[in-house]
């Protein structure tokens, strides 16, 4: 009974002794994004990792993948849910894929502009929306940079609806952009990004819609001509993360990393609005003529879009209620 008791004891103290060790065990995330690494998704991904590792004593460590490195947006939201990676910065738009009642955020000319955009996004109505991630597999930390859309095009000046009849042009892979652009009289393209630049210059599309940002850093501004303000879309981000390996995690590193993404995505949204300014600017100065067109013939016909788009959104109607009056400051 001695030697029963003895040996028992050493096996409780071993157990103790090595507890803490497990407890601390390294951590490792591998997130990953399609965009350069000037982008607002890799600041927030830069300062994630940066916050990750000092408020848990360096016991996560977090590696950052730019530029499509572990593949496209749709790869990135598959490799997410199976827990093949950790976590990815990912359009709205894409996720649509997956989550039906996305293509709410496709919608044209949903919001008013991009600083209403981000007020909702980042409210109660953001919240419900990624609580949406959950049956698909995924957190949805948090909504990133919200992306005015305009049209650049090479050759042909967009000054009123009329301009856009025939407009062969790239829109997001996702069956709500296309529709959108396909009621205004354009020939929606879907094109992956990779190989735009080239398609553009080489005149196999006459435009693309894209952000003031994005069209100096990924050097489309060296190809067109003409760029208009017609914002159709606020193109929506999203930080998800697998929640397979979230619910793994021990519950105060859960909870930092909660903390962390809303810290780290206010970080990218001041950058995001700082480089977008300049992003316009720069267009201007490299001699691009710069439209503002009467937005409101746009929006006239791009709503005639609304009704197709949201027979596939099975949530959809109630969704733009909740948005609206969220617009008009209610919850």
């Amino acid at each position: 009974m001695r030697i029963t008791w003895t040996l028992a004891a050493v096996a409780i103290g071993l157990s103790l002794a090595t507890a803490p060790a497990a407890a601390q065990q390294r951590i490792e995330m591998q997130l990953g994004h399609v965009l350069s690494v000037d982008s607002a998704y890799h600041v927030a991904f830069t300062r994630f990792a940066e916050l990750m590792a000092s408020r848990t004593n360096n016991r996560v460590a977090v590696r950052v993948e730019a530029g499509g490195a572990l593949g496209g947006e749709l790869r990135l939201i598959q490799s997410v849910r199976t827990g093949v990676i950790t976590g990815a910065f990912v359009g709205g738009s894409s996720l649509e894929t997956v989550e039906r009642d996305y293509r709410v955020l496709s919608l044209p000319y949903l919001f008013d502009n991009n600083a209403q955009a981000v007020q909702v996004l980042q409210g109660p109505t953001g919240q419900r929306l990624l609580g949406l991630l959950e049956r698909h597999g995924m957190i949805g930390l948090g909504f990133g940079a919200v992306y005015e859309r305009n049209i650049a095009s090479r050759g042909r000046a967009i000054n009123a609806v009329g301009d856009l009849r025939g407009l062969k042009i790239r829109v997001l892979q996702t069956p709500g952009f296309v529709e959108a652009y396909r009621v205004l009289g354009t020939q929606p393209t879907p094109m992956a990004y990779g190989e735009l630049f080239l398609a553009l210059q080489n005149g196999v599309v006459d435009a693309l819609e894209i952000s003031p940002d994005a069209t100096v850093a990924d050097r489309f501004v060296e190809v067109i001509t003409n760029y208009a303000l017609t914002k159709l879309h606020q193109s929506t981000t999203v930080f998800i993360m697998s929640k397979a390996r979230f619910d793994a995690l021990p519950r105060d590193i859960q909870a930092t990393v909660r903390e962390v993404a809303r810290e780290s995505i206010l970080t990218s949204l001041a950058h995001h609005d700082r480089v977008n300014r300049e992003g316009l600017a720069a267009i201007r100065a490299r001699n691009v003529a710069v439209a503002e067109p009467n937005l409101a013939p746009f929006m006239a016909e791009a709503r005639k879009s609304w009704d197709t788009i949201l027979t596939e959104a099975p949530n959809g109607r109630a969704l733009v209620a909740e948005i609206e009056r969220a617009k008009r400051g209610g919850r």
